[in-house]
């Protein structure tokens, strides 16, 4: 590396300091140099007067002024030593003292300090320095105070920033004039179809065909340079279409200019130092409105022909009446193929039309309970029928707003064919397909009727869309059957996409370490009980009114601290999981939550501060479960955290409780994975939104009700049969344990 050169020419004639030599300010040269000439001076004139005097002996004049000349040497000699001593040396160690203090960090309202009693008569000048430090600590300290506040508004703006362009369903990139890339968000990478990092820095060109963009920008550069952005119609706007550079994705994309104002009073017009783009995947738009115009083409020119011929044929046999048989079966023939590749044809553009409209109608990925809860708003609006949410929530793929439409008049067109007045609606997940299921007491739709109400339009539904471009939009088609093992129940089966990237499956990857993290907890006080008393006891165990629940927790030792975050519930009654009817509160546990426990619940500090205790909480929960039997998966975990704050909340959880983790070894035997999620995957039920409490509640409540099932071929039909078999395994665990 090639240093600049240095100028060492110095005024003066000095010569160049070095850091082994550093020059002395210029005061702590002088003084000492003047008492060097002094008492030289003195020293040599005494010399000269006794070497110019040597042969008068004995005057005694002589002699004084040889002395006297002698004693000012040593007099300057020693004041010199005084003042270097206590002087100079003193202000030199002062100096760097005040350096020190200088560089230092000091904090809070009083800054370094210098002895004064090591410093004599420079003691005002060591107070004026303590004095002086003192300002400084206190101006380093609000300097401190303001760069925090500072940095905390910048982090907030940030995290602000941040959470809008996070959250933002278009790709946003800002980048300087030379292309480099300086803010994207993640939806950008999702369009682009990148892992990992794009690269602050890097060149938005390198992944973006360069010449719509250039162009784009000369555009706006020229629109700027020209002031048109003052009054044009976009602004500083423009929009292009474009592509990766590997021609896969096609994009549409919007850029807007970030423009630097000239200095005040310039006529220079604004710079352009950068833009910001916003881009959009448009592969299948585009290649829809592709396919559009093929179609239209295809409903056009197309059968043009066909038509020419068959009018030219039925033209012939009009005019030609007396035509002979064989020249009228030749003409015939020639309409009938000419009938049947028009038939063909439309039948190919009916396809073809089925195929756009579906691919190119708006949807996204959708959570079947929030559809269900905007059906059951629209008809509880209405009047007259009454929607009840059940089974295990599901994601669909769908026009939410088409099929909120489509359900609602679904509802007012069964309740006026059969008079039923409550529906339950559910989603259940299938192979291919989710399918929406809307149930009621009465007897079934029949197939002529409801295919009668797919040309009906829906009430509120944009463009006069009809039941059947609801379904044709989703691919779908409805039927109407009993419902297996419901005797007296009819049901309306509506198929729908299940959803493409499901928010379940971004956290699967969890799965086996969030199945791990809460061991099999036996406290066998706990998990042996009585047999139910009352009628309970007796009831068989499909006729019960369950409180199916889960807890979240600091950790998984009650024992030594650890509390509740989140409690969960949702009832079943009947067989039916009544997703309406839940129970679902964070608890502030009154001590920080583990970084290494928000990994496997998601739940931080943040989220619990302002929420009530448990204590306050529990008697709310016990009120939920009143009357029903408790069900949670590993009870005795979640029962330990219960029981232990049963004195300060005031209540008692002391009813009968299932335990899915025994009732699985019940009916597989202890070998085997008997976690939440093994026992779901076996019985090939979704898993969806897993690793909360509610979403905990609702998968064991399916896995619950398909035990019923088997428990009852087992010969375990009631309660105390339930509780019975548990007692069983609790006590040989209890054993094995023993030995």
């Amino acid at each position: 590396m090639t240093l600049p050169a240095i100028d060492t020419d110095l005024p003066d004639g000095d010569a160049v300091p070095s850091k082994a030599n550093p020059v002395p300010p210029l005061p702590r040269r002088m003084i000492p140099l003047a008492f060097r000439l002094v008492g030289g001076g003195l020293v040599v004139l005494s010399i000269g007067l006794a070497w110019a005097l040597r042969g008068a002996e004995g005057d005694p004049l002589l002699t004084y002024a040889v002395v006297m000349t002698g004693a000012l040497a040593a007099g300057v000699w020693l004041l010199w030593l005084a003042v270097d001593r206590w002087l100079l040396r003193a202000a030199e160690t002062l100096s760097r003292e005040a350096g020190l203090i200088a560089h230092g960090n000091a904090e809070g309202a009083v800054g370094g300090r210098v002895p004064l009693a090591r410093y004599g008569d420079l003691v005002p000048i060591a107070r004026a320095v303590n004095d002086l430090s003192d300002k400084l600590a206190v101006v380093r300290r609000d300097i401190a105070r303001a760069v925090a506040e500072s940095t905390a508004g910048a982090e907030e703006q940030k995290t602000r920033l941040a959470a809008v362009l996070r959250d933002l369903h278009e790709g946003v990139l800002v980048c300087n004039s030379r292309h480099q890339i300086l803010l994207y968000n993640q939806t950008a990478l999702d369009i682009l179809h990148l892992t990992g990092d794009l690269g602050l820095g890097r060149s938005l060109l390198h992944v973006v065909v360069a010449e719509p963009v250039t162009h784009t920008l000369e555009r706006l550069t020229l629109r700027v340079r020209e002031g048109r952005h003052r009054n044009h119609e976009h602004g500083t706007t423009a929009q292009f279409v474009g592509s990766t550079t590997d021609g896969r994705i096609l994009l549409e994309g919007r850029m807007s200019a970030i423009l630097q104002d000239a200095e005040e009073g310039s006529e220079e017009p604004p710079v352009i130092t950068g833009y910001v783009v916003t881009l959009s995947d448009a592969t299948s738009e585009l290649a829809a409105l592709g396919q559009r115009d093929a179609l239209l083409r295809e409903a056009t020119e197309g059968f043009r022909a066909p038509i020419a011929n068959l009018r030219a044929a039925v033209e012939t046999l009009y005019d030609n009446p007396d035509l002979g048989p064989k020249d009228r079966a030749a003409f015939e023939s020639a309409m009938l193929e000419s009938t049947d590749a028009l038939s063909q044809r439309l039948e190919r553009v009916t396809a073809a039309y089925r195929g756009v409209v579906t691919g190119s109608w708006p949807m996204s990925d959708i959570h079947s309970n929030n559809l269900i809860t905007l059906v059951r708003h629209r008809v509880a609006a209405a009047g007259g029928a009454e929607v009840t949410p059940t089974g295990l929530p599901q994601w669909v793929h769908g026009d939410s707003h088409g099929l909120v439409v489509l359900f609602g008049h679904l509802v007012d067109s069964v309740r006026g064919l059969t008079g039923a007045t409550a529906f339950d609606l559910g989603a259940e997940a299938g192979d291919r397909w989710v399918y929406l299921d809307l149930v009621w007491r009465g007897a079934t739709v029949p197939s002529a009727t409801l295919d009668g109400w797919l040309d009906r339009p829906l009430p509120g539904a944009p463009g006069g869309l009809s039941v059947g471009d609801v379904l044709q939009h989703h691919r779908s088609t409805a039927w109407s059957e009993p419902v297996p093992g419901r005797e007296g129940f009819a049901r309306l089966r509506v198929p729908v996409p299940p959803a493409l990237s499901p928010p379940s499956a971004h956290i699967h990857a969890h799965s086996h370490a969030r199945a791990g993290a809460r061991p099999e907890f036996f406290d066998f006080g706990l998990l042996h009980q009585p047999l139910a008393t009352g009628a309970l006891g007796p009831t068989p165990l499909d006729r019960l009114h369950y409180v199916v629940f889960d807890t979240e927790t600091t950790g998984l030792s009650p024992s030594t601290g650890d509390e509740i975050i989140q409690i969960a519930a949702v009832r079943v009654v009947g067989g039916r999981i009544l997703t309406g009817e839940t129970f679902n509160a964070l608890v502030d546990p009154k001590r920080p939550i583990p970084a290494e426990s928000i990994p496997f619940h998601g739940i931080t500090d943040a989220m619990v501060a302002g929420q009530p205790a448990v204590e306050a909480l529990l008697p709310q929960f016990r009120a939920f479960v009143s009357g029903a039997v408790m069900v949670a998966h590993n009870a005795a975990f979640d029962l330990k955290f219960l029981k232990m704050k049963e004195r300060a909340a005031g209540v008692a959880f002391d009813g009968p409780v299932l335990d899915t983790m025994l009732l699985s070894r019940m009916l597989l035997g202890n070998d085997g994975d008997h976690t939440l999620d093994g026992i779901a995957e076996r019985l090939g039920i979704a898993v969806v939104d897993r690793h909360t409490a509610l979403g905990d509640s609702l998968v064991t409540a399916a896995v619950f009700l398909r035990m019923v099932e088997m428990l009852r071929e087992r010969g375990v039909r009631t309660l105390d049969d339930a509780i019975r078999g548990a007692n069983i395994l609790v006590e040989l665990a209890a054993r094995e344990r023993a030995f």
